[in-house]
């Protein structure tokens, strides 16, 4: 479940100039919350999901406010609110990630999963790569030239979508197979208690079945 909602969670990132972030970031933070039961390093992913939240409100209010008459440039007026915004957002994206991959990774060496472990290493090293090239952009977004930004725009929609699929193969590889593993545990755990039930209705039929001969034979 708790991949499932990060799935979702991810899918409102998507819309994240649109001002869903704000949801989105939520949403993130409460499902690696939920797959914190499989492994810890999960609960630190959602901490650093909700530090994406800053800047889904900034850019929601940048949305709003010519929506409500208000003739402001957030950018303009308050140009340190938004490269603050913007850098806090992917570095706690970076370690959202790297909490994630590593809960990953250390699931797939306990399951001796090797493909998921390459998979979640490949993961966090092409994300890391995507993510500091987007904080090299934006931080020549504000020194050299504008349309950079545009740039680190593209760099976020690949981690974005890597991370999308990457999350979507977590949730059938590790939930589904844990529930499956777990309802397993469940029926062989109903049979186990059924048999010993068996067991002893049998032993009370023999005990009353003995009880029964031994009244015969006494009035004999």
């Amino acid at each position: 479940m708790g991949f499932g909602v990060a799935f979702l969670g991810y899918c409102f990132l998507f819309l994240h100039s649109a001002g869903l972030g704000v949801i989105g970031a939520p949403m993130l933070a409460y499902g690696f919350f939920l797959a914190s039961r499989l492994d810890s390093h999960f609960l630190r992913a959602a901490i650093a999901a909700m530090f994406l939240l800053p800047r889904g409100v900034y850019v929601l209010i940048d949305i709003f406010l010519p929506m409500a008459g208000v003739n402001v440039e957030l950018s303009e007026r308050f140009p340190w609110l938004n490269i603050s915004s913007y850098l806090l957002f992917f570095v706690a994206w970076f370690f959202m990630i790297f909490y994630h991959c590593m809960g990953v990774r250390r699931i797939a060496i306990e399951c001796e999963h090797e493909k998921l472990q390459r998979t979640a290493s490949r993961q966090l090293y092409i994300s890391a790569l995507f993510i500091l090239l987007a904080i090299s952009l934006v931080i020549c977004q504000q020194l050299v030239d504008p349309q950079i930004g545009s740039f680190a725009l593209i760099a976020f929609y690949v981690v974005l979508l890597f991370n999308m699929f990457f999350t979507h193969t977590c949730q059938v590889l590790i939930t589904s197979e844990g529930q499956y593993e777990k309802d397993k545990q469940d029926v062989e755990e109903q049979n186990r208690l059924a048999m010993q039930k068996r067991a002893k209705d049998m032993e009370k039929e023999r005990e009353i079945r003995e009880r029964k001969e031994q009244r015969k034979a006494r009035r004999k």
